[in-house]
């Protein structure tokens, strides 16, 4: 839990500076739209390889192996044309066999993980490139409107999801209203607020396909903190002029943001009830969380208001400007976190309330970005459904906890039963099912495939997407949505590079530094728990003593 918020508020810190570092360019619904797509795309490959970590392994071929499957597909698609059908059926065919083939050399022939994948991605680009002669290859505009739209896609937007959401949790919610009038396990306060909000959810998403005027748009928005009329957004300059017969060119596309705005200001009253009781409870925990949220967000608000007066006036932004918004983010983040822990640790009672204020402040944040206008992409499909999926094997079966417990102690798991062989084998396996769909979908993003470039150092970028999502390499522990921010968190920094005109020669150094900062982070509070728990165990013991 605490990687996760950790990480999380990594993602949160690298998204807030980003923006008021680019002067508002971060949240075009355009930037948006493409960080979703390669978020997706490292998320899957991402998950793929926290499931060999797992297991005390790793798995350096997967670059290789997307740049294979990319030449596998232009040969037996463009040059072959044996059908879209009998080419994803081969390219998942040999990704799946490769991955069996690691796993009985690992477990049979008794080689080290990383001298196979290594070998592994030595030869996949060997053969890549000798398949295709080492020439470029692609699918042209064939396959445009047919095959390519799995990657280039966009099925549904934000604001279907958002009313699919809260039906889905408004009808939860009540479920479990009535299993507790049913079993009678006290007041369901907390359900019947989570199906309040559910409502407010999915009636912000459903008025996305209103037919309201742009008088009334601006006038709603204007109690709120959301500004429809930004310059930096050309598609907001349009709202008195669009046309509100056309569903695709309403000003009603900017209601789910307003009507949000309105769902997140509801989290005031709840954090002011939290802060209240958390300070009757324990006074100095909450007085020093309050400080650093307050002060922190007055100093950010402060900072980001400077920062876009010097991109008004066109001037540099200087690294002194760069370190006020660094540091007074860092000081509201870091409050947020003592805030988050404390009153989850000192009010177990308000933990559904905690949970409530936070789902109001996410809807507030939200509101505050043209994400509710953008359409989610069919990459970020296969994610949710990906993720899902192995969140749930990892988890909730039998064999997640094997992989677990194999990656804990292989002996002491092996001695209790435990088929370890054929763990480490379905581990290398799913890794390759992984593997194999993201390199459908990194192939048909792209294009083009060059043998020699197509996927290089992306096995790279996966492992510290699971690393900074809590993947231990030592083996034993990990979180598949760890692993899903952190695929995220490494493309914001991909994007802030881009959008904040730093020297592409440095993008690999910045990754690294932030990426060993993380790391070094983690063994710091894993040794700093470690030594509190040493403690209490030592007090304990003396207690019992005396």
């Amino acid at each position: 839990m605490n990687k996760i918020m950790g990480i999380l508020m990594l993602l949160v810190f690298a998204c807030i500076a980003t923006n008021i570092l680019s002067g508002g360019s971060f949240v075009i619904p355009f930037n948006l739209q493409n960080l979703m797509v390669r978020t997706s795309l490292f998320g899957i490959i991402g998950i793929g390889v926290a499931f060999v970590i797992i297991t005390g392994g790793i798995d350096l071929s997967i670059g290789s192996m997307i740049g294979l499957i990319g030449c596998l597909m232009t040969i037996t698609l463009i040059d072959k044309e044996w059908g879209i059908m009998a080419t994803l059926l081969i390219v998942l065919g040999v990704s799946l066999l490769l991955g069996f083939v690691h796993g009985l050399l690992i477990t049979k022939a008794h080689l080290q993980p990383f001298v196979v994948t290594l070998c592994g991605l030595l030869i996949y680009r060997g053969a890549a490139r000798w398949i295709t002669g080492d020439s470029t290859g692609g699918f042209g505009k064939d396959y445009n409107d047919s095959l390519r739209l799995l990657a280039t896609g966009k099925p549904f937007s934000t604001a279907t999801v958002l009313i699919v959401l809260g039906i889905t949790v408004t009808l939860f919610c009540m479920y479990k209203i009535i299993r507790n009038n049913q079993q009678k396990q006290g007041k369901p306060l907390n359900w019947v607020i989570g199906g309040v909000i559910s409502i407010c959810v999915a009636i912000s998403g459903a008025s996305r396909f209103s037919n309201i005027s742009a008088d009334q748009v601006i006038q709603l928005s204007t109690a709120t903190t959301v500004n429809i009329m930004s310059k930096r957004d050309t598609a907001k300059l349009d709202i008195t002029k669009m046309d509100e017969e056309n569903p695709g060119k309403r000003p009603s596309q900017f209601m789910p943001e307003i009507l949000l705005n309105y769902v997140g200001y509801l989290a005031i009253p709840f954090a002011v009830s939290l802060a209240f009781v958390f300070l009757k409870r324990d006074t100095h925990a909450a007085l020093i969380s309050i400080v650093l949220l307050i002060s922190g967000a007055a100093l950010t608000l402060w900072a980001s208001s400077y920062v876009s007066t010097l991109f008004g006036e066109k001037k540099d932004i200087g690294f002194l400007a760069i370190t006020e918004v660094i540091v007074t983010l860092g000081i509201f983040i870091a409050g947020v976190d003592r805030f988050l822990k404390g009153v989850y640790r000192s009010l177990p009672e308000y933990r559904g309330l905690l949970s409530i204020t936070c789902t109001l402040s996410v809807c507030w944040l939200v509101s505050q970005t043209p994400i509710c206008r953008t359409l989610i992409p069919t990459p970020m499909v296969f994610l949710a459904a990906i993720s899902t999926a192995a969140a749930i094997f990892l988890n909730k079966t039998i064999y997640g906890r094997y992989l677990l417990a194999l990656g804990n102690n292989e002996s002491a798991a092996r001695l209790s039963g435990i088929n370890t062989d054929r763990m480490i084998i379905l581990a290398y396996v799913i890794c390759a099912f992984c593997t194999a769909v993201g390199g459908i979908l990194f192939a048909l993003d792209g294009n083009s495939i060059q043998p020699a470039g197509h996927g290089n150092f992306y096995e790279l970028y996966a492992i510290a997407a699971a690393v900074l999502g809590g993947c231990s390499l030592r083996g034993g522990e990990g979180s598949i949505a760890g692993v899903v921010i952190g695929a995220a968190v490494m493309r914001v920094l991909y994007n802030s590079i881009t959008l904040l005109k730093i020297p592409t020669s440095l993008e690999f150094a910045i990754i690294g530094v932030v990426i060993m900062i993380g790391v070094l982070a983690d063994e710091f509070v894993k040794k700093l728990n470690n030594t509190k728990r040493q403690q209490a165990e030592a007090e304990r013991v003396n207690l019992v003593d005396q």
